[in-house]
């Protein structure tokens, strides 16, 4: 992501946030903090569940089967043309079709 979109995303979002607060503040005036704590309670939850059962932790529902082991291989190396098969000398060697 460049500089110029993430300061782009960050100004959009906080037109969003200019434009929405006011709404928000009305709709929930009294129980805010309520709300608050509830929002942060369900976020807390959802991290650790990550935590304890997402990628990479030690449990096994989301660990790959034995059998799947050796299935996963390498992609393969781009290889670099050489400028000489080239037509119009810019070191771009063009589309070949497969052959049937």
């Amino acid at each position: 992501m460049s500089h110029t979109s993430m300061i782009l995303s960050g100004l959009m979002t906080m037109a969003m946030l200019v434009f929405i607060a006011p709404n928000i503040f009305a709709l929930n005036r009294g129980h805010i903090l309520r709300n608050i704590a509830l929002w942060l309670a369900i976020f807390l939850g959802l991290a650790l569940v990550y935590q304890n059962f997402g990628p990479g932790s030690p449990h096994p529902l989301f660990q790959s089967p034995e059998a799947m082991s050796g299935m996963r291989k390498a992609a393969p190396q781009p290889t670099t043309a050489s400028p000489d098969k080239d037509d119009n000398g810019t070191g771009e060697q063009g589309f070949t079709p497969p052959k049937e």
